[in-house]
């Protein structure tokens, strides 16, 4: 917060005002269990951070009445807005100082500041505030009273604790608040996205048992498939195949578990597409932010859902095909929105998408069942030719325990397609070796359907052959 000043728009009458408020608060405090603590000069401003907070939480209430802006920076600070945050810890950090309020070390949240405490308390995330910003953490989850961190795949209790359910409750009301989707026992469900788009999931009885809060973190950002190798993720070889399937225009479907990198292997073979490429993106909230996040002057148009329009996944793809998109990119596959997905692939559209699938073994018909969420009467077997058609390279992701870590792991690229007698063929390239613990080559050959698609977009036959992937 180095050279920020704190934005407060206090004048004279305003500011005498302020003080009898603050110290008419200060008055009215009771001693709460022995931690207030008397100065040397018999004044007893040394308060336990609850009642601080209460304090700054009123002050600030009262003046954002009349001040639109303050209103604004403490609904943004909520949702993780850096400058919105570093305003009001200045506001926060001015008013403790102006108003000679001091907080019993005792009742600090372990190494934060006084003004970072009662920010986290007013307007941020309270106890989990910093645990959500810390580099390594991909999950925060508060369920009931209990904090649980999860990095790498694994959890962890943290040893902080709300004090009650209740205290639960008003903080999952302030982020409601900020993300303006509230919560009540009449929707005891909500989801919504914090300011770096991390995923915000909240419940609270009747609909589970106890209250509870989920913020989904996306660690890896901006990946390349080299950052990728750096991390295990894949090898160079696969690599090199991945940017070539890109280059020449086959279309991708990524699978895998809960937290198994999905979204992260999209953005890194995103990247891959050329500059001068026309690029659509399909997703329930903007998270992926190829357009912010992609390097060059990039044609990229992002949609989404649109609960107020009543314009669901399936519906909001419709559009984008007439925009002459030469991808589409869809961040996660849920249901009938698959079955557009399909047929955008089979209309001359080349796609990526990711879809939730927990085995392997069940990949393809976890495709075909959300493209029968459309409502409409299919034959299983000829969904199942259309599937094989429109996506012509499968992978699937998985966390994978080697040596005490856990590492996500592409364990499979294969590729899909269709024989001369119709039928659907699987056939793997690149197999994850869970006894090696590597990878291999299995020596399967590109079909000539693919193969076709890629020459007639310049593709060569030599860097496949050199994979070993090519006839």
């Amino acid at each position: 917060m180095t050279g920020l000043k704190a934005r407060v728009r206090f004048n004279a009458a305003n500011y005498v005002r302020d003080i009898h408020y603050i110290e008419s608060k200060n008055a009215g405090v009771p001693r709460i269990h022995g931690k207030h603590e008397q100065h040397a000069d018999g004044t007893n401003n040394r308060l336990p951070l609850e009642d601080a907070s209460q304090i700054i939480y009123e002050h600030l209430t009262n003046r954002s009445k009349g001040d639109e802006e303050l209103h604004r920076d403490i609904l943004q600070a909520g949702l993780g807005e850096p400058g919105a945050q570093a305003r009001m810890k200045a506001v926060i950090d001015t008013l403790l100082t102006e108003y000679r309020l001091e907080i019993d070390p005792a009742t600090l949240i372990d190494t934060l500041s006084p003004t970072e405490c009662v920010f986290a308390m007013t307007c941020g995330a309270g106890l989990i505030e910093d645990l959500k910003q810390l580099p390594d953490v991909e999950e925060v989850q508060v369920i009931g009273r209990r904090i649980f961190l999860i990095r790498n795949g694994r959890q962890t209790l943290h040893h902080r604790s709300f004090a009650s359910l209740e205290e639960v409750r008003l903080l999952q009301d302030r982020l409601a608040l900020c993300g303006k989707k509230p919560i009540s026992e009449r929707q005891p469900f909500v989801q919504s996205y914090l300011w770096n788009r991390s995923r915000l999931v909240m419940t609270r009885e009747p609909y589970t048992d106890v209250p509870s809060i989920h913020i989904r973190n996306f660690i890896v950002k901006d990946v390349t498939l080299e950052k990728l190798i750096e991390l295990g993720t894949i090898n160079g070889e696969m690599a090199e195949l991945l940017r070539l399937f890109v280059r020449y225009h086959a279309s991708f479907l990524i699978g895998g578990g809960t937290n198994t990198g999905k979204t992260t292997f999209l953005f890194a073979i995103a990247s891959e597409i050329p500059e001068e490429e026309r690029i659509r993106t399909l997703e329930k909230e903007f998270e992926i932010a190829l357009r912010e996040r992609l390097r060059g002057q990039r044609n990229i148009l992002a949609a989404r859902e649109s609960s107020d329009s009543e314009l669901s996944m399936e519906e909001a793809f419709k559009p984008l095909l007439v925009m002459s998109p030469e991808w589409v990119i869809v961040g996660e596959a849920k249901g009938a929105e698959v079955s557009q997905m399909v047929q955008g692939a089979l209309r001359g559209h080349d796609v990526m998408g990711t879809m939730h699938t927990k085995y392997r073994e069940s990949f393809l018909s976890d495709v075909v069942d959300m493209v029968k969420q459309d409502g409409r009467m299919h034959d299983y077997a000829d969904v199942e030719r259309r599937v094989a058609r429109a996506f012509n390279i499968l992978v699937f992701l998985r966390l994978v325990r080697i040596g005490g870590k856990v590492r996500r792991i592409v364990t499979e690229i294969t590729e899909l397609s269709v024989d001369e007698s119709a039928n659907p063929q699987v056939r793997p390239l690149v197999l994850w070796d869970f006894e090696a613990k590597t990878w291999r080559f299995t020596g399967h050959k590109l079909s000539a359907p693919l193969r076709n698609h890629m020459y007639s977009y310049g593709a060569e036959s030599e860097p496949f052959r050199a994979l070993g992937v090519w006839e």
